[in-house]
């Protein structure tokens, strides 16, 4: 009995998008206080048919904020009360003022999102076997045709001497003769 082989595959996509927030002038933002809706936020952004967008504190989060106590969150489509505790990135002001990310007053900030689909198997599929072909011998075959001398359907006249050829094998192998024998300049009764 022969053994059986079958075949599944699974494969995950995943769409990628990076958004660089610019911030220009940034000493002029400071001031707006450390309350949860003190922020400036980016455009909104898509990746992976998601909406994103950025939230800048300039004057930092108050302690007892609560969108400071809460850690950020990465939910499932399908039900927002599963998520993925992800580990925070927050700079502090002092690391962010007199650092290289803040040069002339200008505060660039660069966003790399990454959203996995739900991965997607494929059916079960009976193995493919493998077939040995033979090697081409169709050069062989070619060859023979010509040495044969049979099966001529177009010759030509050059210096008083008749030659005789293939026109398959003449269009094949230029295209002047091609379409002479079969395109426009071809006559409306072949020529011998």
């Amino acid at each position: 009995m022969e053994a059986c082989k079958t075949v599944s595959a699974c494969t995950t996509g995943a769409a990628q998008g990076t958004h660089v927030f610019d911030i220009l002038g940034y000493s002029k933002l400071r001031g707006m206080g450390n309350e949860p809706e003190s922020f400036i936020l980016s455009v909104i952004f898509t990746v992976g048919d998601h909406d994103w967008a950025i939230r800048l504190y300039p004057d930092g989060f108050q302690k007892e904020s609560e969108v400071h106590k809460t850690e950020p969150r990465v939910f499932n489509s399908d039900d927002t009360t599963k998520f993925a505790p992800q580990t925070s990135q927050f700079k502090r002001q002092s690391d962010i003022e007199g650092s290289a990310y803040l040069r002339d007053d200008h505060l660039k900030i660069e966003c790399i999102i990454t959203v996995f689909e739900k991965p997607y198997v494929t059916d079960t599929k009976l193995g493919l076997r493998k077939i040995d072909m033979p090697p081409s011998d169709m050069t062989e075959h070619v060859g023979k045709l010509l040495e044969e001398k049979e099966g001529f359907d177009v010759s030509f006249s050059v210096g008083g001497e008749t030659i005789e050829a293939h026109r398959l094998v003449l269009a094949m192998r230029s295209p002047v003769l091609k379409a002479e024998l079969y395109g426009p300049m071809r006559e409306a009764k072949p020529r011998q």
